[in-house]
């Protein structure tokens, strides 16, 4: 099956794969041709046929959900937006401003006045570089509406020439801390109407959920602590509210079709659980639907098969599990490449002798030291040896504690506080022991002279890696 996957760069990728493959086969398809290892910000749409925007159910076949495959026709876009500063990769912070940029330029992300000028010397760094009269262009009027007057062009102008020289990732690191302050930062947008048939914009974002109307103006906004209750009937989704009084009231929202109110209350729910909880829970995950056939399969064969079953929720991980498992997986990618690296590099020969070198050849020896093939294994073990003393949950600090009493030592004592089995054997840990170990900063004394010790490989890199992100000898269990 060809799937035509649209970018927020507006690029064209064609993915190809099998015809019974579920959404998740998809996305990972499309995420390591673009290097990518945080998949989980991000997910496939597609238009119903009411046109309304739908996300595709990862774990479901995609043949069950879009209705024309000739071919199948998906948007990559950002289903939950971070805090700049918890992306790790620059890969995934360029689609993160590709996104913004066309929700701003849409009017879906409102920019406050005092922002605009900023912004837009910002967008026009990141797309043209360094100042030049002849190239540069400024969406001004698209962010705010109106044209811009000499004094705020001059402005931006200038704004513009202070950014010289900044390159293009750090540009949209910027542009990313600014809208990432702005009210609607994150919100996913829902065209709804209430009990009495007024039209109304339902955004579901990080914090609750703002009940606006058509053009944004609020109306209602309520927190995620306040929700006892979200169900959804047919194109009906109801939200049952706690008040001030401790009394309770009950929402509704009327939707378009069937499944643009599925898209709505699987987006309360999944929200809530990536950026509220500390972990999904299996009352979250494990939610399911089944078609006629499975339904009649399960009834007089076994309820437990999984004919015809249809997942609700697609969501894996919370904010804090996917930053933790980008950056496992981040480390483990540059260390699996330091590890590669001695068996690729064939063995060099030696620098030729200067003829003006001393009799003794000593400032010669010293120079060559540090090239020759017994001094790079050297290094190469010391490296290996200072990698295998670091906390093995944090990739951060030094190994210094013990479990008690199966006596493990993987993790420095702050991660090893947090935890109540051994990420090891899964024995239960009565107390931790702090112990001694010689540091990291010691093994740097046992290099040769003249030579700088090799530094510990966490880079942001564009290879793909496995899902469990750590080889089998190093496997952490992670709840």
């Amino acid at each position: 099956m060809i799937c035509h996957v649209t970018r927020p760069d507006s690029v064209v990728m064609e993915v190809e794969v099998d015809a019974k493959s579920n959404g998740e086969d998809c996305l990972n398809e499309v995420c390591r041709k673009l290097g990518i290892i945080e998949v989980d910000y991000f997910g496939l749409q597609y238009s119903g046929c009411k046109g309304e925007n739908l996300w595709l159910n990862l774990r479901n076949r995609i043949s069950q959900q879009v209705d024309s495959l000739t071919p199948c026709r998906l948007r990559l876009r950002v289903k939950f937006f971070v805090e700049p500063h918890l992306i790790l990769q620059e890969q995934t912070r360029h689609l993160f401003f590709m996104h913004v940029k066309e929700d701003l330029l849409k009017g879906h992300l409102q920019t406050p006045p005092e922002q605009v000028e900023e912004l837009s010397a910002l967008m026009a760094q990141a797309q043209f570089g360094d100042y030049n009269q002849n190239t540069a262009k400024y969406q001004y009027s698209e962010l705010c509406g109106k044209e811009p007057d000499l004094t705020t062009l001059n402005s931006i102008v200038a704004k513009h020439k202070a950014l010289e020289g900044q390159s293009q990732g750090a540009v949209e690191y910027q542009a990313l801390q600014l809208v990432s302050s702005f009210e609607h930062y994150g919100v996913e947008w829902h065209r709804a109407r209430d009990a009495e048939g007024h039209r109304m914009a339902i955004g579901v974002g990080p914090e609750g959920i703002s009940v606006c109307k058509e053009d944004l103006t609020p109306v209602n906004r309520i927190p995620y602590p306040v929700i006892q209750i979200a169900t959804q009937s047919g194109k009906s989704v109801y939200l049952t509210v706690t008040k001030e009084t401790s009394d309770s009231v009950v929402l509704l929202f009327k939707l378009i079709s069937n499944r643009a109110a599925s898209g709505l209350y699987r987006a309360i729910t999944e929200t809530h659980a990536f950026y509220r909880c500390d972990t999904v829970t299996n009352a979250v995950m494990m939610q399911y639907s089944r078609d006629f056939k499975g339904h009649l399969a399960s009834l007089f064969l076994n309820e437990n098969i999984n004919l015809g079953k249809k997942y609700v929720f697609d969501i894996r991980r919370t904010s804090k599990e996917v930053y933790d498992h980008a950056r496992r997986a981040l480390y483990n990618a540059g260390l699996t490449a330091l590890m590669s690296r001695p068996a690729e590099r064939s063995p060099s020969r030696s620098p030729p002798r200067s003829p003006h070198r001393d009799l003794d050849g000593e400032d010669d020896c010293k120079a060559d030291c540090g090239s020759c093939p017994q001094s790079r294994a050297l290094q190469e073990r010391l490296q290996k040896l200072r990698e295998a003393l670091l906390c093995m949950l944090c990739c951060e600090g030094e190994i210094d504690a013990a479990f008690c009493p199966c006596g493990h030592m993987v993790c420095c004592q702050s991660c090893a506080a947090q935890l109540q089995l051994c990420p090891m054997c899964r024995a239960k840990v009565e107390h931790v022991q702090h112990v001694y170990l010689p540091t990291c900063s010691s093994l740097l004394s046992l290099t040769v002279a003249n030579s700088a010790p090799l530094p510990v490989h966490r880079g942001v890199t564009s290879r793909s890696c496995s899902p469990d992100g750590y080889p089998s000898s190093k496997k952490i269990c992670q709840e």
